[in-house]
């Protein structure tokens, strides 16, 4: 029986906009962008499936939050599916993405199911470059007031090191081995657990490693520590699609080396 392979993120974790042929139109992208098969043939997680011959059940949704990966993993691991999967024997690994700490995930009552929220920044545009859907009607009310009175990056990042303790307390007890990756931004954690990629690295998080492996490969040396410079010189440098600003085939593959190389040093 394989190993299994359950991964949690957002967009680059799925795949999104991984299809993007260079020349190709705006039309186009947009029949393609989201397709499951394509997103899952030409990202990074087919080549970490293949590469160690796992079984595979992916969580990560484009624009999803971290709130929402927090949701479907509690409603997952408390799943007859999970019991099942478990009492099986088999090994387990659990890959997760952390994402954009200005996106939230809400019940909104009258669409009756939960919605992802983006907060803006002061120039009313969206922090991260891979957020498709628009706030509107309650969810725009419900980013106003979040905007006002709650946000606060560093409380986010607090919270988040409290899910690291929490899920790595509870799949230690398990006896399955999960570990951690940065998305965007390389947040400033107090914690530094030896299950995240890249811990005591400044720059750890999947576009910093597009960027560094360019400028490596055309000795440019090393950019400041700034997400913005980051998303700049890729959108620059031709590393992401023009459209919704995700990698392209060749990044999803590198993305896939740097997370073959993080796990076969620490599942030998």
């Amino acid at each position: 029986m394989k190993d299994l392979l359950i991964t949690f993120g957002c967009s680059w974790t799925f795949g999104q906009g991984s299809a993007y042929k260079e020349g190709m139109s705006e039309d186009q992208y947009n029949k393609i962008y989201l397709d499951l098969d394509l997103c899952w043939e030409n990202g990074w997680r087919k080549h970490v499936v293949d590469h160690f011959d796992f079984d595979h059940i992916n969580y990560g949704i484009g624009g999803s939050s971290n709130d929402k990966q927090f949701r479907l993993a509690k409603q997952f691991f408390a799943s007859n599916r999970f019991k099942e999967l478990y009492q099986q024997g088999r090994k387990i690994y659990v890959l997760w993405g952390t994402t954009s700490v200005n996106r939230y995930d809400f019940w909104v009552k009258d669409k009756y199911k939960y919605e992802h929220i983006f907060l803006k920044n002061a120039n009313g545009q969206d922090v991260h470059p891979d957020q498709f859907g628009k706030n509107s009607g309650a969810i725009d009310h419900i980013a106003h007031c979040l905007n006002k009175y709650s946000y606060n990056e560093p409380a986010r990042v607090k919270e988040l090191e409290l899910e690291f303790l929490h899920w790595n307390q509870y799949f230690k007890l398990l006896g399955i081995k999960n570990f951690w990756y940065d998305t965007f931004s390389s947040f400033t954690y107090k914690l530094k657990p030896s299950n995240f990629f890249g811990a005591n690295e400044i720059r750890r998080d999947l576009l910093s490693v597009l960027v560094d492996n360019h400028r490596k490969t055309t000795k440019l040396g090393k950019l400041p520590v700034f997400f913005a410079d980051d998303f700049k010189y890729a959108c620059k440098h031709n590393l992401l699609n023009p459209y919704t600003y995700h990698p392209k085939t060749n990044g999803y593959k590198q993305l896939g080396e740097y997370m073959i190389k993080n796990l076969q040093e620490r599942i030998k």
